[in-house]
């Protein structure tokens, strides 16, 4: 890692179960816990503090875990190996890692009290990608109306879950996607409903 570092908390929906660490891009983190991120975490709950460098992230990291071992569990089974980070998850700590960020936050230190509205901007500036993505989809399948189930090919899924979380983050996105794609989005969605005509 280099330069900014951030060290963050992302609680489980549901429960007060969350995964403590650090890194330069947290959506990197976000999407390698699960393509679904926005439905594993509670985007509302978790948080974010930028430190100056990794050494004062780890530092940070290092020093809360010690002080919440007691609180220390296993990883979500849902949650991918290869995504590392096994010793980081805490159980029954959420108030007490609001304390310790709220003192971070006193001595000046940039605190991203909502991971919901960072994580919106992130993808939201992200959103010109799609028209990308939907042609470069369609070089490989045809036309949005000829694509399969997504769950016929690891592409097709990766742009159902990125298509999610648009609608689940409430970002309008119909002008940049053709009235095909959106067709084929709707018939694969796990959502329960589409957020409002934005969509």
């Amino acid at each position: 890692m280099r330069g900014r570092t951030f060290l963050y908390v992302l609680p489980c929906v549901g429960e007060d179960y969350a995964k403590l660490g650090i890194g330069t891009d947290p959506m990197d983190r976000l999407q390698a816990f699960s393509p679904r991120y926005y439905e594993l975490f509670d985007l509302q709950q978790g948080w974010l503090v930028e430190a100056e460098t990794e050494q004062e992230a780890r530092g940070w990291e290092t020093q809360w875990k010690r002080q919440l071992r007691v609180h220390a569990a296993p990883a979500p089974l849902t949650v991918p190996a290869r995504a590392g980070g096994h010793t980081e998850w805490l159980r029954g700590a959420l108030a007490e890692l609001g304390s310790l960020r709220d003192a971070l936050e006193l001595q000046g230190y940039t605190v991203h009290s909502s991971l919901h509205s960072w994580v919106r901007e992130r993808i939201s500036q992200q959103r010109e990608l799609l028209a990308s993505a939907e042609q470069a989809a369609t070089s490989g399948f045809g036309t949005p109306s000829q694509w399969p189930a997504a769950i016929a090919h690891p592409g097709l899924l990766r742009m159902r879950d990125g298509l999610d979380a648009y609608v689940a983050l409430q970002l309008p996105i119909q002008q940049l996607l053709s009235a095909e794609l959106r067709a084929w989005h709707a018939r694969n969605s796990l959502l329960l409903t589409f957020a409002d005509d934005r969509w």
